[in-house]
């Protein structure tokens, strides 16, 4: 068994009540709303635009024995 020290202990759980906090600012504020609305369209904009091959990816894959 692994023993962690105090000092790490307390490094993750600071670690995790600031991403709780950061998420809940991101939900509850309308800025923190129009942030993620922002980066969401973006997204689906930039998939919509992006080159499609005209082939499946797993062609690629050296190890699929049936796709060489």
């Amino acid at each position: 068994m692994v023993t962690r020290s105090l000092t790490t202990w307390r490094a993750e759980a600071l670690g995790t009540a600031v991403v709780a906090v950061l998420a809940l600012a991101l939900v509850a504020t309308s800025t923190g709303r129009n942030a993620l609305a922002w980066i969401y369209l973006q997204s689906t904009e930039a998939i919509q635009r992006s080159v499609h091959l005209p082939f499946p990816l797993d062609r690629l894959d050296p190890t699929c024995p049936q796709c060489m």
